[in-house]
Parts: C-alpha cells; structure tokens; sequence
C-alpha cells in the first residue's frame, strides 16, 4: 500500500461520510450524491466531484447498478488516509467509536470494464498541506494496476498467456481548469489533458422571454415533449446525432429503458422534434437531484442527425426547452460545452448562458502488473 494509505473498511463509513461534507461545503461543489445516514455503502464515493451531464442526477440505485458486483467488495475500490489507524483500520488508541478521522479518500472506479478507470479523490480542507497529491495520485495509480491486471486479459492473448501479459488499461482523472496543482501533479504522473468541458449556466428567472435567436422553425417540423412509446425513435436519433462525437456514445434499449425510468428523467421537460414520423432532434433535460440544488436541472443532450443540420434546429429545440424549464418551476439550467465545440459559444451566450466553471480530462495508460 502507498504511505498513509490504506483500504476502507465499513467502520470508517461515518467517518468518510464527515470527510465528504467537510469537503463539499468548503469548496461549494454540490457533488451528484451527497452522503446520507441511511448509508450502507459509501455510493457518494463515486459520484464524480466535477460531474459532466447527467452524472449531476445519479440516483444510489444507479450507481449501485453501476457497480454491480464490486459493491460487496467496495473496500478495494476505496483507499482511506488517517492520522493514526493500525494495518486493519482500527484506532490506535482505541477512544473513537466511529474509528479513526479520514484526512483523503481515493476512489478508483471501472467505467464498464477493467480495461477503463475514473480516478477521483478527496482531501480534507484542513489537511491540505499534509497529505500529498503525489501521494494520492500514485496510491490510486497503484490500486487500479492491481486490480486491473486480476481481471483484464489483453487482447488477442490465448488463454495459457493471458497471466503473463500485463493488461493495458485507461484512467481518467478531472479537475478544474485553473487548478494548476491538480494539473502539474497529475502531469507528473504522466497523465495528459485531453479535453476541457465548460459548465454554462442560464438564470432562467433573469431572462428576457422569448430569448431572441433570429431562429425559426424549419418547415414541416414539429416541437412536443417526449412521450411513452418514444423509445425506440429517440435512441435512433440520439445513436445518429452522436456517431461522430468524442468517445462514439450510443443508447440501447435497455440502457434507455433504465434511465427512462429513473427519477431524473422527466417527460415534460424533454423536447423532440418530429418530421413526418421520424425524429429530426433531441433536446433532454434532467432535474438535479441533489437537495442543495433545488430548481437547478442540466441540459444534458441536444442532438440532431446529419440530415436536419444547418437549419437552425438546434436553436429552436434549446429555446422550447427553456421555456417548459421555467413553466415547471425551473430557475436555473446549466450545461456543458466541450472545448471543441467553441463554435456554439456565440448562441449560448445570446440565450443567456454565462461560465461558470471549466473541467478539464485528463488521461494516461498503464500497465498490469
């Protein structure tokens, strides 16, 4: 184990659960899950601290699915750092019935295989100058390797090479833009930025209604929100509106299906637009679950295929959007824009839309041992 790390045991729970208010109400990041006293198993662990899309309305039921089953061995995908806990996590000197204070938490999480990682962590504020973030990089690094290289087998490997080959794995890590701490360390360690995600935000109370676009409705193009039965015209507009997109995304139905019938889906406040049957444009908003983030919902998707692009349909779904946003009570939207997509930048703005905070990826490969 690297330093002062070691693995979670159940008995640290309340504990890290205090580290992790500590942390949010210090740095004023309303994390996708906050912790709970009904608590079993740490799932706010792993809702990501810089959350992109619809990680801001992940629900415990998700992210348990999502887990599936590592949650009964969640301990190996956590490592804790305290001030004194002997090798199995015990207090030293025996006077705390919740165990030892948590300084840091890493979470190491497999992002649908063994063979993809997400690498988060969590310092608390007053132990910011004593628990290295070198430290905490490379203890994470160093879980990911091992349990990487128990369950990948590297591809095109016949089964009697399959333990000699090191697996080849992908982590990502995030962080805000102008943390240059973050950056240099995770440089260090070899990761590189690959992508930097904007989070925009719109006061919906604040804005002048109807919003000026210049936009209108394309001819024999109609607006409505998402209903029952639309399943399978939706995933075939989202999978065609985001075949050429960074990471290659795609619904099916059974992924839809789940989601579709989450709490953070909401019907009325999801547009489609229709033409002669089939869907021309997607427009999905969701609802923040967090309770610190009453009235805040996420724009999460907008997408057209490449037959109904350059026609202004983008802007028209964003602004039917808005507007049923405000008519259910909505007071604030947020979304994200990638990097790569600066030419957008220019509408969000003219819709209202104003910076919040920027939240670069960064990546690198490893190696199993």
């Amino acid at each position: 184990m690297n330093g002062r790390f070691r693995e979670f045991c159940h008995r640290d729970l309340p504990a890290l659960g205090r580290l992790f208010d500590r942390a949010d109400s210090h740095d004023t990041v309303a994390r996708a899950l906050a912790p709970d006293p009904a608590d079993q198993f740490p799932l706010y662990a792993f809702a990501p601290r810089y959350p992109l899309g619809l990680e801001r309305g992940l629900t415990r039921s998700e992210l348990s699915s999502r887990l599936g089953g590592r949650l009964a061995d969640v301990g190996r995908l956590l490592l804790v750092a305290t001030d004194s806990a002997s090798e199995d996590g015990t207090p030293v000197d025996g006077t705390s019935v919740d165990g030892p204070a948590i300084d840091a938490c890493v979470t190491v999480c497999p992002a649908g295989s063994n063979a993809s990682w997400m690498l988060d962590w969590v310092v608390d504020p007053a132990k910011r100058c004593t628990v290295a973030l070198d430290s905490i990089v490379q203890a994470g690094l160093d879980r990911i390797r091992h349990l990487a290289s128990k369950g990948t087998r590297r591809a095109g490997a016949d089964r009697a090479g399959a333990d000699r080959a090191p697996a080849i794995c992908r982590v990502e890590a995030r962080g805000l833009r102008e943390d240059t701490e973050v950056m240099a360390a995770l440089g260090r360690a070899g990761f590189q930025a690959v992508r930097t995600f904007a989070i925009m935000a719109c006061e919906l109370e604040k804005l002048t209604w109807p919003p000026e676009s210049g936009v209108r409705l394309p001819s024999r193009i109609s607006l409505r929100a998402y209903r029952s039965g639309d399943a399978p015209a939706w995933i075939a507009a989202f999978n065609a509106s985001f075949s050429d997109h960074w990471g290659g995304f795609s619904y099916s139905h059974e992924s839809w299906s789940r989601h579709a019938a989450s709490p953070r889906f909401r019907k009325q406040i999801s547009v489609v637009a229709e033409s002669d049957g089939a869907f021309a444009g997607i427009c999905h908003c969701a609802p923040s679950l967090n309770p610190r983030e009453k009235g805040l919902a996420h724009l999460h998707i907008l997408g057209v295929p490449p037959q109904f692009r350059r026609r202004g349909l983008g802007t028209c779904l964003m602004l039917d959007a808005l507007r049923r946003l405000r008519e259910n009570g909505f007071k604030r939207v947020e979304l994200d824009m990638d990097s790569l997509n600066h030419k957008a930048l220019p509408l969000y703005r003219q819709l209202g839309f104003r910076e919040q905070e920027a939240i670069t990826i960064y990546r690198r490969e490893i190696k199993g041992r």
